[in-house]
C-alpha cells in the first residue's frame, strides 16, 4: 500500500483542502479529508472522499465537478471554485501516491 498526500486552496474564499489517499494495486482503498472553508468546500470534499474509495486510480482522477454536484446538489458559479479545490487536492494525492509507488 502506498500513501499519498495532496492539498489545494481557494484563496478567494479561504478554502483549504488536504486529502490523504491509500493506493493498493492502483485502487484507492481509503481517502481521508481535512477541509476548512465554506460549506460547499467541506461538503464537496467529504463527497469526493466517498466517491474516490474503491475506484481505480484513473477513474478517481476522472471525477469531475459535475460528479460532485450530483452528490451534494447544485452549486452556483460563484462556488464552483470551492468544488475544484477539493478535486485538485485529490488529484495531487493520487499523483503523489503513484510516484511513490513507482520510485
Amino acid at each position: 500500500m502506498t500513501r499519498g498526500f495532496g492539498s489545494d486552496t481557494n484563496p478567494r474564499d479561504g478554502d483549504r483542502v488536504k486529502i490523504e489517499v491509500d493506493l493498493e494495486g492502483g485502487v484507492v482503498m481509503e481517502a481521508r479529508v481535512n477541509a476548512v472553508g465554506c460549506e460547499v468546500s467541506t461538503k464537496a470534499s467529504s463527497a469526493l472522499a466517498r466517491l474516490a474509495r474503491g475506484r481505480a486510480r484513473s477513474e478517481a482522477l476522472g471525477i469531475s465537478a459535475s460528479d460532485l454536484t450530483a452528490q451534494i446538489g447544485p452549486v452556483d458559479e460563484e462556488h464552483e471554485r470551492c468544488v475544484l479545490a477539493a478535486i485538485g487536492a485529490l488529484r495531487a494525492a493520487i499523483v503523489d501516491a503513484h510516484v511513490k509507488a513507482i520510485a
